[in-house]
């Protein structure tokens, strides 16, 4: 049930998730997790319903959130590859989720494009409909496409791409457009001119900065290990602007690919570190002196470019990971001729407590959960919700 120790308001609400969104153990599942967790620690009464596929399993945590917690298998069926609309879309669009939703008058939260299947649906017509967007989608699977390498890859990507970009238009049903990132804030209230597009950062798991002042010994780079472009990046920096650095480096995260093992074997410098607990990814990025928050594409607010801001010392940056995040002051964003010498410079420097304090300043009020779960409370509901910087 939702939390009673902090009744700040009692409406209640309908969220659409494109999977179960407990563990949060990736992008997308973090940012639906903790927006569930600030509205029902606000008192909001939740009536969840999510997709269970793959390894995304039912979780009875989310009783413990929410009014209700609904599931619905994902029906990945090859025939809606030749459907008109997006797959990521067509593949959730369940009849039970319809006639649970069309069961109760709350307002819906669309979280994701991919959940909007009901969202121009007659029956839904007179209902408040809020769209969360995690990305613009169809730019995100250009970049997946160019970013592929077999042809039945390809295929998919290119056919969603497409799709995706027609599809973008039915996203002017929603009442409300919430976007996370400032680009993509700007992109739509350029595409929708007349409609309500509101700004409520990435949600995340942090809750104050907790950097050291001080100095730490190593470099660390952190994410998910086994995804494509995350060691794509290792390579490339391993090969080129990191190839004579002699100070140590991390490299932790889950399920590291083999290739990354065999790279470092002539680099005694160099160690990889498997799996690490949140208490361990967490002392790793206290204790480091350098975090890198390079991304390979600009789409969407990098969470790993958040978790470092929030824990490590100096954080060092490229455009791609810091676009839309309104962040570029609190990184370093070195050219690739530059980036050995703002290393080793880097790593002379002490970081200190008026570094702390600015980045508090910067990150408690941007990318405080509780403020940002207030905002977007007060356009669902037509509230007028204090907006404190209280996390």
């Amino acid at each position: 049930m939702s939390s009673e120790n902090s009744p700040l308001i009692s409406k209640s609400l309908n969220i659409v998730c494109l999977d179960v969104p407990f563990p949060a153990d990736y992008g997308g599942a973090i940012e639906a997790f903790y927006k569930l967790k600030s509205f029902s620690e606000l008192g909001v009464k939740i009536y969840l319903h999510c997709f269970v596929y793959g390894d995304r399993k039912p979780q009875e945590y989310l009783n413990q959130l929410c009014e209700k917690v609904y599931y619905y298998p994902r029906e990945r069926s090859i025939k809606y590859l030749f459907s008109n609309t997006p797959f990521i879309v067509k593949s959730r669009r369940n009849v039970d989720l319809l006639n649970n939703l069309r069961s109760n008058d709350f307002p819906i939260l669309f979280d994701a494009t991919h959940t909007t299947g009901f969202l121009n649906h007659p029956d839904l017509k007179d209902r408040k409909k809020i769209v969360r967007l995690h990305n613009i989608e169809w730019i995100y699977y250009r970049i997946l496409l160019d970013s592929s390498f077999s042809i039945k890859e390809k295929f998919f990507y290119f056919s969603e791409y497409k799709k995706l970009r027609e599809y973008d238009a039915v996203l002017k049903e929603a009442a409300i457009l919430s976007c996370l990132s400032q680009s993509d804030e700007e992109y739509y209230r350029e595409k929708f001119p007349e409609k309500n597009i509101s700004l409520e950062c990435v949600f995340h798991e942090n809750k104050t900065v907790t950097s050291k002042a001080g100095k730490g010994n190593y470099i660390l780079y952190h994410g998910n290990l086994s995804l494509l472009d995350n060691y794509q990046i290792i390579f490339q920096l391993l090969k080129n602007e990191l190839k004579d650095c002699q100070y140590p480096i991390i490299l932790a995260g889950k399920n590291p690919d083999k290739s990354l093992f065999d790279l470092i074997k002539s680099r005694p410098n160099i160690q990889i570190i498997a799996n690490p607990s949140s208490v361990e990814m967490q002392a790793l990025l206290q204790e480091a002196h350098i975090c890198l928050a390079i991304a390979k594409n600009p789409s969407g607010v990098k969470l790993k470019l958040i978790n470092s801001l929030f824990a490590t010392r100096f954080v060092v940056g490229n455009e791609n990971a810091l676009v839309g995040s309104g962040l570029d002051d609190l990184c370093m964003v070195p050219t690739s001729e530059d980036f050995a010498t703002s290393i080793n410079t880097l790593m002379q420097q002490s970081f200190d407590d008026s570094q702390i304090q600015h980045r508090k300043q910067i990150l408690e009020e941007k990318y405080n959960n509780s403020s940002n779960a207030k905002k977007l409370i007060n356009h669902i509901f037509g509230l007028d919700l204090n907006i404190s910087n209280e996390i």
